[in-house]
């Protein structure tokens, strides 16, 4: 508690949501605590049993990250994150539809599993992204960005995307486990839910950020606008 302390003092009051692993010692008050304080918890990055992470979503945390990776997995006698998160109600997972780090099929349990509404398209995009394929750096490691992913140079895993959010919605429509409405609200209003910013912003609506981009019918981008301005036109 004294670190995050230290580090929300450092930020002016900024840091509204973090991610921790469930199994570490002293979870259960220090989620209690900070989501007192409107502080999001989300859930990741760990190899926690089913009732860890019970406990801690009890306790207030409330979004799974970037669902199925970093986690542990599901099997008949240990339910594990993955399970906890199928299973667990009031909650959102935050999933990559790049195709690379989540199988498509594994969506849509996902989605079945939890609805449209407790779904929030990420990227998990990493410096690279928009680039073209060669050698880059995240933090102090060396990734290869080629075929649509960035891998770790020393171990072949994947470390974050290149993944563009239009994308992300783009292939879930493409892979038949949404159709466009529920793919822009989970691009968008969804996630703002999952941090409970929703009253500013998620939605075309007046006096909400007018921050937002124009699809054509096949999903392409045609213009984005930020501020009610036009910022860009295909």
């Amino acid at each position: 508690m004294d670190e995050f302390r230290a580090w929300q003092k450092a930020s002016n009051g900024l840091l509204n949501k973090i991610a921790l692993a469930p199994e570490r010692n002293g979870v259960e008050e220090f989620v209690r605590t900070i989501t007192d304080e409107g502080v999001t918890v989300a859930l990741g990055h760990s190899d926690a049993t089913f009732d860890q992470a019970k406990v801690a979503v009890e306790a207030g945390a409330s979004v799974w990250v970037h669902a199925y990776n970093g986690m542990r997995g599901l099997t008949h006698r240990e339910l594990g994150m993955v399970g906890a998160m199928y299973e667990l109600p009031h909650t959102y997972a935050e999933l990559i539809c790049d195709g690379h780090h989540v199988d498509p099929k594994a969506c849509d349990i996902l989605i079945k599993q939890k609805g449209h509404e407790n779904i929030a398209l990420i990227t998990d995009c990493m410096t690279a992204g928009g680039l073209e394929d060669g050698d880059y750096m995240l933090g102090e490691f060396p990734v290869v960005v080629a075929d649509g992913t960035a891998r770790l140079k020393s171990t072949g895993n994947l470390a974050g995307s290149i993944l563009k959010l239009k994308d992300g919605l783009k292939n879930v429509v493409k892979w038949g486990i949404a159709n466009p409405h529920q793919a822009v609200m989970m691009a968008s209003l969804i996630p703002a839910k999952s941090v409970h910013i929703d009253d500013v912003c998620g939605q075309i609506k007046e006096g909400y950020d007018a921050d937002f981009i124009v699809l054509n019918d096949d999903l392409d981008l045609i213009a984005t606008y930020l501020d009610g301005e036009k910022r860009f036109e295909a």
